[in-house]
Parts: structure tokens; C-alpha cells; sequence
């Protein structure tokens, strides 16, 4: 039985369904608990996986409760988002050792993690047998120097979104996800003004969603205020949360905008990226980032430094100008991408041997 703790899951916001989701689908015989956020029953599609556990403003106290269970318990733990704080958890939960090929933290990025180091790393010496999954060789490798067991494994995509097809047609600019503004909310109402300034014709979609948080901080509200008052006829604001097939619908015919900060992402993986590649969209991305190596090595887009409105404005009208040969080449970086992130790295990671990790 493998355990997986999201307290994230309880819509399709974010990335945290669609990763449970890739996670679920490659666990051997299909024994498997999803522990959610208390809404995650009304959308997790298997009743009988799902258990609507987390309440948002309580979830530290209820991880720390729930892994002293799950300790306890037969099975594997996988916290699938794992942050600093809960490893934290998990030691003060185990109340000992945690025993070998047990629990699992899946890291995403480094964030505030580096600043936690050296208490990261007097927690690797009294758990030694935790074992650290990262999304990329840098994250593993820091990780490792602290003393801890760790794995790279690829960002794992559900199975059936790992297809695309090319598109001949360039149809929309589209900002896809939530709305934040270490994903260049700011540019991208700077973008629309430009586009208005100069009377382009560039229909544009842009999701203006809220993150797990539900509600928008300050400085995203002024820049969703700008595009409401922008005078652009073009333009399309979706508020509402998409599921994941209408989700996944935006990307086809569009060109994918995610002028992301570049000390954000400089080894961070993008969920936004993978998903428009599995559409065969074009995409725009910032230089020197994890997004934009992946982009440049399939020319399926391009990676600029130049996130000025009119920088954007280039880009977008070079894919625009050769659509059909860029939606080509990203429909086949998503088949060697659909490789690359099945699951089946992290259930190897999980379940098979662990004797020759390089720790």
C-alpha cells in the first residue's frame, strides 16, 4: 500500500491532481490512499482511493497526527509536494529512527529550503533512512550533500495526457495557470497594454484563477484590475478553475506564454510547459531556466531574456509566422517527453531496491 499525503487536493487548481493523478495511475496492483484536502472526494474520480482528510488553516498539525499513523502503520508514505516543514514533521512524528524504504518526500524545488540547510542536515543524521526525490539533478545533489538518500525522478504525467498532436493553424496567445506574479503576471498586463498601444489583432486568453491559497495577494489583484480596465478587444479572462480537459483544450491552436522569473526557475519545473507541449503548443519562455533549456533542446519555441513587452511581441510574431513547423517539433518533444515523465521512475525509486542509491 502506498500512502500519498497531498493536503493541496481539493480541486483542480495548481498541479497537485494532475501529479496525484500520474502518481496513481503507475502503482502496482492499484494499492493506493490519496490523503486530500477535505474537498478532494468531489473530484478524485475512485472512491475508494480517496480520503478527504486536510482542513487548510489546521494541515500542520494534521500532517504531523497523520504521519505518527501512517508510521505506525503497513505501507510506503509519499508526500508528493514535500516542503522543509515536513520533514520536520516526520521526525517529531516517528518519535525514533523512521525504519528503511518507508517514507518518500517528492521535492519540487529548492524555495527557502537552502536557508533551512543546516537543520535540514542535523535531520539527515538522525534520519538517515528518509528518502529524497527531486525533480531535477541540482535539487538531488543538495540534497545528497546534506546526508540524505537521494533520487532524481522526472515530473510524472498522467498517462492519457502524454499525446499530442501538431496544429497548422496559430489561433491564440494563451497565459495558462494560475495567476502569480513569480510567473510574470505583471509582464504579461504589461503585454496587453502593448498590444493595445499598437492595435494588434493577437487574440489573447489569459487564466486568472487563484492559487491553493484560493484568494489573490495584493499585487496579482492590481495586475488582474489592469487587464480589466485594458481597452484590448482581444482579450479573454477565465476565472473560473478549468477541469483538466478543458484545461488542456486552451493549449490547442495557441502559442504558450510564461515569461516566469528566472531566479524562480532557474532549476524549477514547470507543469505549464509540459502541458503545452503535450498539446503541440509553441512556447515562449524566460532564458536560463529549467523551462527554457527543455524549450531550446526541441526547438518548440523560444527562450529570450527579453521580456519587455515589445521582446514578447517578437517572439510571439516569429512562432506566429511559422506555427505549423514549431507545433510540429512540440508534438514530438511531448512523445520523448511522455517517456521521460511516466511515473515509472518514481514507482522504480519506491518500490524497488534502494542498496546502490548514490548517497
Amino acid at each position: 500500500m502506498l500512502n500519498i499525503v497531498e493536503p493541496t487536493l481539493n480541486n483542480f487548481i495548481g498541479h497537485c491532481y494532475s501529479l496525484v493523478e500520474a502518481i496513481v495511475q503507475a502503482v502496482p496492483g492499484g494499492k493506493v490512499r490519496v490523503w486530500g484536502g477535505t474537498q478532494s472526494e468531489k473530484i478524485w474520480p475512485v472512491k475508494d482511493q480517496i480520503r478527504p482528510h486536510f482542513f487548510r488553516p489546521l494541515r500542520r498539525i494534521q500532517s504531523f497526527f497523520l504521519f505518527r499513523r501512517l508510521l505506525k502503520e503497513p505501507g510506503k508514505v509519499l508526500v508528493s509536494t514535500a516542503v522543509s516543514v515536513d520533514f520536520l514533521l516526520l521526525d517529531w512524528a516517528a518519535g525514533g529512527k523512521i525504519p528503511k524504504d518507508k517514507v518518500y518526500l517528492y521535492v519540487h524545488w529548492l524555495g527557502a529550503k537552502a536557508s533551512t540547510a543546516t537543520k535540514l542536515a542535523a535531520l539527515a543524521q538522525r534520519q538517515p533512512n528518509l528518502e529524497v526525490l527531486c525533480t531535477t539533478p541540482l535539487t538531488t545533489e543538495f540534497f545528497r550533500a546534506l546526508g540524505f538518500r537521494s533520487t532524481t525522478v522526472s515530473y510524472p504525467r498522467a498517462l492519457a495526457s502524454a499525446q499530442a498532436a501538431p496544429m497548422t493553424v496559430f489561433h491564440h496567445l494563451l497565459v495558462a495557470g494560475a495567476a502569480r506574479m513569480d510567473k510574470g503576471f505583471g509582464r504579461i498586463a504589461d503585454l496587453v497594454d502593448y498590444l493595445a498601444s499598437t492595435q494588434a489583432a493577437f487574440p489573447i486568453w489569459i487564466q486568472i484563477s487563484a492559487t491553493h491559497q484560493t484568494t489573490h495577494g495584493d499585487e496579482v489583484l492590481l495586475q488582474i484590475d489592469r487587464l480589466k480596465r485594458s481597452e484590448y478587444p482581444h482579450q479573454t479572462l477565465i476565472e473560473n478553475t478549468l477541469n483538466p480537459t478543458d484545461y488542456q483544450a486552451l493549449f490547442t491552436g495557441g502559442i504558450s506564454i510564461q515569461p516566469y522569473a528566472e531566479v524562480d526557475f532557474q532549476d524549477r519545473v514547470s507543469g505549464v510547459t509540459l502541458d503545452a507541449l503535450a498539446a503541440g503548443c509553441p512556447v515562449i519562455v524566460t532564458a536560463n531556466t529549467w523551462l527554457g533549456r527543455l524549450v531550446v533542446k526541441h526547438n518548440a519555441g523560444i527562450a529570450t531574456s527579453d521580456l519587455s513587452p515589445s521582446g514578447l511581441h517578437a517572439a510571439i510574431t516569429r512562432i506566429a509566422a511559422d506555427y505549423a513547423a514549431y507545433s510540429q517539433r512540440a508534438a514530438r518533444a511531448a512523445v520523448q517527453l511522455g517517456q521521460e515523465h511516466s511515473a515509472r521512475a518514481m514507482m522504480q525509486a519506491i518500490f524497488e531496491s534502494h542498496d546502490d542509491h548514490d548517497v
